[in-house]
């Protein structure tokens, strides 16, 4: 399908690089990977890598570091955009294949056949029609929700990049009273391991 491709690259390298300028750099001085980051530069990184992640799929995952999960979302929304032209392709073989049967016109003659050989009926194709616009409206469906997903993961990654996971945070698992417990603590004063 034909979107004008150039203005919508256009408007994409446009959206993309309003903010590419500063990507690279930084407002202060150099940080190692486990520093926490200042709350505003936070806020930029999670913006960017959700906005990237919304205008080309996967690469909110790439940004965060999670390369491994680029190419499943680019599979799943591959199959999702190849399952939704195959249904739309099927569903308009069965509705063309109606017209022909119904349209009293001798010269168009219905071309799908079943596992016999034998045409379809009126009824058959009315039905197959319908199968075919539901499944087609389902994987358009969940080309959407994937990509939704993907969003979501990049954004949840890019604000959780800088989560503090050293020894002082810890989780146990204990029984009380012979029933288990999840044990969640924070130490805030313990000095962290050098």
């Amino acid at each position: 399908m034909w979107f004008g491709g150039t203005r919508v690259t256009l408007a994409c390298a446009l959206a993309l690089g309003s903010g590419c300028p500063s990507w690279g750099q930084s407002n202060g001085p150099t940080s190692s990977p486990g520093d926490l980051l200042p709350a505003d530069s936070l806020a930029l990184r999670v913006k960017r890598t959700t906005v990237a992640a919304a205008l080309l799929p996967g690469s909110g995952q790439l940004m965060n570091g999670q390369w491994w999960k680029a190419p499943i979302v680019w599979g799943g929304l591959g199959y999702a955009a190849w399952s939704s032209a195959t249904q739309a392709r099927e569903m308009r073989a069965s509705v063309d294949d109606l017209v022909a049967l119904t349209d009293n016109d001798p010269a168009t003659v219905p071309v799908l056949t079943d596992a016999l050989g034998n045409p379809y009926s009126e009824a058959d194709l009315e039905s197959r029609a319908y199968f075919y616009r539901r499944n087609r409206d389902l994987s358009v469906l969940s080309f959407l929700v994937i990509h939704g997903l993907q969003v979501l993961d990049a954004n949840t990654g890019a604000m959780l990049r800088s989560f503090d996971t050293d020894d002082r945070l810890s989780v146990g698992w204990s029984h009380h009273f012979g029933v288990p417990t999840v044990r969640l603590t924070l130490r805030p004063f313990q000095p962290s391991h050098p």
